[in-house]
């Protein structure tokens, strides 16, 4: 009997080949993270006595485009593209809670009560932040949030406000990308730490302030 041999076996091999050969590249492909906060040591911090009171900086909220594992950058004719090779050490809002926290810790020489758990009566600035656009685009940052910052055991007026940052990227890259964030969220909890010393910060190198409000009881 005459056994020819069925033609797309060699086909199926070729296409197997292919695809184990596709994945091989993309495991190979060398993956990149990144964080929001500043490394120790390379943020001057402003010279001062110890605050009073301590910080507690609630969890953030952040735009879903976003929210994403991936760095997703905006492209000029509105497309997004995800850096699938470029990717965030933690969960987008941990890392902009986090660099936050640092920056005002810094900023107004206070503790976070998630550093040291303070008693019942302590006095506390407590700060929420609710980020309506974190983006990333080719040569610039741009941050939008809306913020809350209220007394808690100390005499002060809580603020409702909103507040833009435009950060251009001195690089290419995506490091470059984090950088430009990096700094929109220091000049962010500038004016936040300006709030709770009851200042207001002016508006200049690409901060904008859109409104404040007094917060109601």
């Amino acid at each position: 009997m005459n056994m020819t041999p069925m033609p797309f076996f060699p086909r199926i091999a070729t296409s197997a080949l292919a695809l184990a050969a596709a994945l091989a590249g993309c495991a190979s492909a060398p993956v990149h993270y990144y964080t929001l906060s500043v490394p120790a040591g390379t943020a001057s911090a402003p010279a001062g006595a110890q605050a009073a009171y301590m910080i507690d900086v609630l969890p953030v909220s952040v735009p879903t485009p976003a929210d994403q594992p991936q760095l997703m950058v905006r492209n000029g004719d509105g497309s997004v593209s995800a850096l699938y090779s470029e990717r965030w050490t933690a969960p987008l809002a941990d890392e902009v809670r986090g660099a936050l926290s640092d920056a005002l810790q810094r900023e107004l020489g206070a503790l976070d009560v998630r550093v040291v758990k303070p008693a019942s009566s302590a006095a506390v600035w407590r700060v929420q932040t609710d980020v309506q656009r974190f983006d990333l685009s080719p040569g610039a940052a741009q941050l939008d949030a809306t913020w809350r910052v209220r007394p808690v055991n100390l005499k002060g007026s809580g603020l409702i406000c909103r507040t833009v940052v435009d950060e251009p990227a001195s690089g290419q890259g995506a490091s470059a990308l984090v950088a430009a964030q990096q700094r929109a969220l220091s000049k962010l909890a500038g004016v936040m730490a300006s709030a709770i010393r009851g200042r207001q910060a002016p508006d200049g190198e690409g901060v904008r302030s859109v409104g404040c409000a007094p917060l109601k009881e």
